[in-house]
C-alpha cells in the first residue's frame, strides 16, 4: 500500500496565512523524505476559514518536491469551474511537476458554493460527466468541438498538452450511488471518501467492483490518521480537531450526527468507528491490512492534521506515519 499525505490548506481565519503556507511546505518536505508517494490538497471557497486554492498550492508544492512525488486534487470541485480551463491548468501542473499529477475531482456538496459561482446544484452530475469527456477530449485532440446540455464551443485546442504519457489519471469521489457508478464507467479510479464508515462503504464497493469495465491499477482511500506511540497519546491529541471537523461536515450536511448528547469522549468513540485511524503504529497498520482486505484498497491518502492543530504535532505523525506505518503495509 502507498501513502499518500492530504496536506491541510483549511486553517482559522485568525492565523497568519504566511505562516500557515510555510508549515504546508515543511510538511510537504518531511512526507518526501519518509517516503510518502504524493501530495494531495482539497477545495473549499466561501468559508469563514483561510482556504488556499488548490490549483495555485499545487503549482508551489511542485516546485518544493523533487521528481518522484505525486501531486494531486482530492477533490477539485469540477462543477464549480469551466472544464476547459481545468484541462489547461492540470496539463501546466503536469508540466511543473515532471509528469506527475493526478486529477481527483467530484460533485461538490455546499449551497453556498453553488450559488456564489452561479451554478444549478441540480446540474453537478452532468457537468461532471460532460468536465471529464471535456477534459479528456482536450488532453489528447486538438481543434476539439463539444456540444452538451452545459458546455458548447467549436474548434478548442489547449496548451501545453499533459506530459505524461497516457494523460493524468482521474480519480472520482463521491459514496451516493450514482456518483460510483460514474466513477467506475468514466474514472481510472473511484476515490473512496474519509467519513464513510466500512458498514457503508462494503456495499459501495460492492457496486463499484459490478459497474467496471477494466480493473483500475490503483484503489485509493482518504481517511483521517493521527500515529503516536500510545493509542490514548493519539485519541487525546487527535480527537478534539476531529470533532471539529466533523461537527462542522455536519454543519455542512455531508454527515448526520446521531450523537449528540454524549460527552465528547463518548462522541468520539461512536464517530470514529470505521472512519478513522488512531493509534499507535501497529494498530494503524493492522487497520490498513483489514481496510485493504475488506475494501480491496491500495493507496492511502492521510490527513493527519485538522484546523487548529498544532504544527508539530502534524510533523511528528507524519514521520511516524513514514518509518513505522509505511513498512508495515508496502505489500498490501
Amino acid at each position: 500500500m502507498e501513502l499518500s499525505l492530504m496536506g491541510l490548506t483549511q486553517h482559522p481565519a485568525d492565523r497568519d496565512p504566511k505562516t500557515c503556507f510555510a508549515e504546508l511546505l515543511e510538511q510537504a518536505r518531511i512526507a518526501e523524505a519518509s517516503g510518502f508517494k504524493g501530495l494531495f490538497v482539497g477545495e473549499h471557497h466561501f468559508t469563514d476559514d483561510i482556504y488556499f486554492d488548490n490549483f495555485q498550492t499545487l503549482a508551489r508544492m511542485a516546485g518544493e518536491l523533487g521528481n518522484e512525488m505525486n501531486i494531486g486534487t482530492s477533490v477539485c470541485l469540477l462543477p464549480l469551474h469551466n472544464p476547459a480551463l481545468v484541462a489547461e491548468r492540470i496539463a501546466t501542473l503536469d508540466v511543473i511537476s515532471n509528469g506527475n499529477v493526478v486529477f481527483g475531482a467530484a460533485a461538490g456538496y455546499r449551497d453556498a458554493e453553488f450559488d456564489t459561482v452561479g451554478v444549478d446544484k441540480a446540474e453537478r452530475a452532468g457537468r461532471i460527466t460532460e468536465g471529464i469527456e471535456i477534459i479528456r477530449a482536450l488532453w489528447s485532440k486538438n481543434n476539439v468541438s463539444y456540444d452538451g446540455d452545459y458546455y458548447v464551443f467549436e474548434n478548442v485546442t489547449t496548451r501545453p498538452q499533459p506530459i505524461q504519457e497516457s494523460r493524468p489519471p482521474i480519480w472520482l469521489g463521491g459514496s451516493a450511488p450514482a456518483a460510483v457508478k460514474r466513477a467506475a464507467e468514466i474514472g481510472d479510479a473511484w476515490l473512496i471518501d474519509p467519513v464513510s464508515p466500512v458498514s457503508k462503504l462494503k456495499k459501495a464497493v460492492g457496486l463499484y467492483e459490478r459497474e467496471l469495465t477494466e480493473e483500475p491499477t490503483c484503489r485509493p482511500i482518504r481517511r483521517d490518521v493521527y500515529v503516536a506511540e500510545t493509542t490514548e497519546e493519539a485519541i487525546d491529541i487527535a480527537a478534539p480537531y476531529i470533532l471539529d471537523k466533523f461537527d462542522s461536515l455536519s454543519e455542512w450536511g455531508i454527515i448526520d450526527d446521531d450523537a449528540e448528547e454524549l460527552s465528547r469522549r463518548e462522541r468520539f468513540e461512536r464517530v470514529s468507528e470505521g472512519r478513522y485511524l488512531i493509534g499507535t503504529p501497529e494498530k494503524v497498520a493492522g487497520e490498513l491490512e483489514f481496510l485493504s482486505e475488506t475494501l480491496n484498497v491500495n493507496h492511502l491518502i492521510a490527513r493527519v492534521q485538522w484546523p487548529g492543530m498544532d504544527h508539530e504535532r502534524a510533523l511528528d505523525a507524519i514521520e511516524l506515519l513514514g518509518s513505522e506505518v509505511g513498512p508495515r503495509v508496502a505489500e498490501l
